[in-house]
């Protein structure tokens, strides 16, 4: 009996072993623990020691929110490494990388819109050895290009020149008008927009305005009047011409003609001075433009004719159509006209260079700087115009070899004290000259001989024709 137990006992206990899962003694094949299928993981899974060639090389798609760039990508904002792109590689001002570059970033060669490189070069940025268009940097050089002196709107160098310096070293002949370090926070460029003072003289003025399509027609509508319009001008003494409330409906420009048609809001005015004004504001503004000679203005789409006070808009005009700051706005029969630039007080802050039309005898037109110069030194202007040219100068020769005209003056032109008298002197044979094709610079001499201005102005390098006028605006 007692060996029939121990069978049974162990039997049993054979039976229950054989359906249970005990760790100690291990699992029947095919169980399940309590994971659920689900490894467990040991202290030493977590160090990372799984070769390089194993891991998952498919590329992630997912968006970095963070905003930080991951190598080979590209920020808006930062900047990108080892051949990364812009993400807006079309934008008219993007550029490629070479280390890397972003909009606003800055790489050991990189090109951004306002970044800064070495040895980069950016849109109208500076750099510490580029190049920028309109850059204030002491080694860059400013638009529109260089020569022996160096020329540029605004770019100032040690051995160059700026639009508004003169010499190796910079004259310092028109920097009133220049703002020295300015640094722009956007990219801008300079338009010539024809405006008025109190006293209605016709005064051109240097906007810098954002590089836009429709460049003509921004720069035409900075002559109509508004409230803003007078804001940003009524400091500097001068006025819209064209009326309140005027549209621009459309411009074209073919063929050296500008056809631009305007709400019927231009013929709000009363006097024929104002009718005058607002024509010759019109053609002057647009003629800044090389490629356009000739101006038609439509009202509503249609040719206006013969306005209330005589202007005659049946054709095309041209700035040799036009007679501005004078007793008269026509063209008496066979004459012609040429403008030559005297001054013009606005107010008490500001003077500036004003175009004077001047008739001469048919054929005597010709926009030469003999031409031009001996109407300067002749003419005595009225009306709150005046000449700084002292008594009794004229100029004895002239002549233009490639690009620059060598002017001699007789001994009267050094007979005039004070630094803004001899600025103006400089500023209206340069102004009166910019008008010349081709002509980009000015040799002075006196009696034949170089010489030093009494105020100490240097010119003997020559003085560099601006490229642009009455450049007091939009300087922040």
């Amino acid at each position: 009996m007692k060996r029939f137990y121990v069978f049974f006992l162990a039997v049993l206990i054979a039976a229950l072993l054989a359906g249970c899962s005990i760790p100690f003694f291990g699992g029947s094949s095919g169980g399940s623990d309590k994971n659920g299928g689900m490894d467990m993981i040991g202290l030493d899974d977590i160090a990372d020691d799984t070769p390089d060639d194993t891991l998952d090389d498919t590329p992630d798609d997912t968006p970095d929110d963070s905003g930080i760039a991951a190598p080979g990508d590209s920020s808006v904002f930062g900047s990108a490494s080892e051949g990364g792109r812009e993400q807006y590689p079309d934008d008219a001002y993007s550029s490629s990388v070479s280390e890397g570059a972003g909009d606003h970033g800055a790489g050991s060669s990189a090109d951004g819109n306002h970044g800064t490189g070495l040895g980069g070069t950016g849109v109208y940025g500076t750099e510490v050895a580029g190049t920028g268009d309109y850059a204030d940097d002491p080694t860059s050089t400013g638009h529109p290009g260089t020569g022996d002196s160096g020329t540029g709107y605004h770019g100032t160098g040690s051995s160059g020149t700026g639009g508004n310096d003169i010499g190796p070293s910079g004259t310092g002949v028109l920097s009133a008008e220049r703002a020295s370090g300015v640094a722009y926070s956007e990219p801008r460029r300079p338009v010539t927009v024809f405006c008025q003072d109190e006293d209605g003289c016709i005064i051109p003025v240097t906007r810098w305005i954002q590089p836009q399509l429709g460049i003509a027609r921004a720069a035409v509508s900075l002559a109509i009047d508004s409230p803003l319009v007078r804001e940003e001008t009524a400091y500097y003494g001068v006025y819209p011409v064209i009326p309140e409330g005027t549209e621009i409906l459309g411009i074209d420009i073919r063929n050296g003609t500008a056809v631009i048609d305007f709400s019927r809001h231009l013929l709000n005015y009363g006097t024929a001075w104002s009718e005058r004004n607002i024509i010759a504001a019109i053609v002057y503004t647009l003629t800044e433009f090389e490629t356009v000679d000739r101006v038609r203005i439509l009202i509503n789409g249609y040719t206006p004719g013969v306005l209330k006070y005589g202007t005659d808009l049946s054709d095309a005009l041209g700035r040799e159509d036009l007679m501005v700051n004078t007793g008269t706005s026509l063209l008496a029969s066979g004459k012609e006209k040429l403008d030559v630039y005297f001054m013009k007080r606005a107010n008490d802050s500001f003077v500036y260079a004003v175009p004077v039309s001047l008739a001469v005898g048919s054929g005597g037109a010709d926009m030469t700087p003999d031409n031009l110069l001996r109407l300067l030194f002749e003419t005595r202007p009225e009306g709150g115009i005046y000449t700084e040219i002292p008594d009794g100068a004229y100029l004895k020769s002239s002549y233009v070899y490639n690009g620059t005209v060598f002017l001699d003056f007789s001994g009267e032109l050094l007979n005039y004290g004070g630094t803004a008298r001899e600025e103006a002197i400089l500023k209206q044979i340069a102004y009166t000259l910019r008008q010349c094709s081709g002509i980009r610079k000015i040799i002075i001499t006196v009696e034949g001989q170089s010489v030093d201005l009494p105020e100490g102005t240097y010119i003997s390098s020559g003085l560099v024709v601006p490229a642009v006028i009455n450049d007091v605006m939009d300087r922040g």
